[in-house]
């Protein structure tokens, strides 16, 4: 099983950006609902996404990204402290494009990758669309108690609160286009 161990903060973008200087890449993402593991295969709305033989037990959120013609299938267990179940799995570009994600919630980003004073890698979103202008930063972890060197332009941590994941975001933004 993948362990994904992330503390996540609110990013003030109104000074300085020095995030944006390095790598950057647009994502696409959206949320799937009524995934089915069975027998091996992992599908979604008749669609085979994968084979997997592992049993998956728990995950409670199922992603797809694309990232510079790069799709990569997430699926993420209910997050305790800094820490959640992760599994990914690779997909092919004409499987993307061959799936209804029209309807789905999602949320558009730039990311870009900045390392801070202490080698860590970290991962700032710029959100686009109705989420324009929110900016969020986080960085993995080894473990939960490691050490990190937080950047002045950090802000209030959201490592613990729930209603700030990306998917979270992306069902709001759903909830918003139906009102």
């Amino acid at each position: 099983m993948g362990i994904e161990i992330e503390r996540r903060f609110l990013v003030d973008g109104r000074n300085e950006k020095p995030w944006r200087t390095g790598k950057s890449s647009a994502m696409f993402q959206c949320y799937l609902k009524n995934i089915t593991h069975i027998d091996g295969k992992i599908m979604w709305n008749g669609n085979l996404l994968v084979e997997e033989e592992r049993a998956l037990s728990n995950l409670t959120t199922w992603r797809i990204r694309l990232s510079d013609d790069t799709v990569v299938l997430t699926a993420k267990g209910r997050r305790i402290g800094a820490t959640a179940a992760e599994y990914q799995w690779n997909l092919s570009l004409e499987l993307y494009n061959s799936l209804s994600l029209d309807n789905l919630p999602s949320v558009k980003k730039i990311r870009h990758y900045w390392t801070g004073a202490d080698g860590l890698i970290w991962e700032v979103d710029e959100f686009e669309g109705s989420i324009a202008g929110l900016i969020i930063a986080e960085v993995e972890l080894d473990k939960e108690d490691q050490e990190v060197v937080l950047p002045g332009w950090v802000g209030l941590e959201l490592t613990n609160l729930s209603g700030w994941s990306n998917a979270s975001l992306s069902r709001m933004i759903k909830d918003s286009e139906l009102n």
